[in-house]
């Protein structure tokens, strides 16, 4: 019986690393990418890119927490694969932030 409490906390975990700390560190990375691109060229892009994710990638994290805590029953990849769409939307602002700019 312990074990299968062990497997089911476990889980759990993994569906938070999954779903809202390996999208968070992707979002990470991107934006200091871009900021980084736009270092020094007199472009307002790396600027636009940190206030962006100053508050998307918190915001993120947050919905993707409330969404793996309220999706129990759902098995790891479909909560990944949810969690990976609803966290690609602030890299694709960057990118697109970037080519425009």
């Amino acid at each position: 019986m312990l074990d299968v409490i062990w497997l089911v906390a476990q889980n759990k975990q993994m569906k938070y690393i999954y779903g809202v700390v390996i999208p968070l560190l992707i979002q990470l990375l991107i934006v200091y990418l871009v900021i980084e691109m736009n270092a020094g060229n007199g472009s307002f892009v790396g600027l636009g890119a940190y206030l962006l994710g100053l508050s998307a990638i918190p915001l993120t994290a947050v919905i993707n927490a409330i969404y793996v805590n309220m999706n129990p029953k759902l098995s790891i990849s479909v909560v990944t694969a949810r969690c990976f769409l609803i966290a690609l939307i602030t890299p694709i602002l960057m990118l697109l932030m970037s080519a425009l700019g």
